[in-house]
């Protein structure tokens, strides 16, 4: 059995981490986000899995365990953003 063959849950480790750039306009991913990471404090504004509009405060470095549907530029200051998928 390889390690590709176990069941992926909600509690199942990412398997790739995107940068996030929003200097162009809104990013939506392919996939939620399983969690955000800024490098750079700043605030990241998202909708969540359930549709509901966020705008999360990160100090610099901070990973925070949330599913994200779509990262919006405006209300969003924080940069060096990655998204864990």
């Amino acid at each position: 059995m390889s390690w590709r063959d176990f069941t992926r849950d909600s509690t199942s480790p990412a398997e790739d981490v995107i940068a996030i750039d929003v200097s162009g306009g809104d990013h939506t991913p392919s996939q939620p986000y399983r969690a955000l990471r800024a490098n750079v404090a700043g605030t990241i504004r998202i909708d969540t899995l359930i549709g509901t509009g966020r705008t999360l405060n990160f100090a610099a470095g901070e990973t925070r365990v949330v599913y994200a549907t779509k990262v919006y530029q405006a209300g969003t200051t924080a940069t060096g953003i990655e998204g864990s998928l």
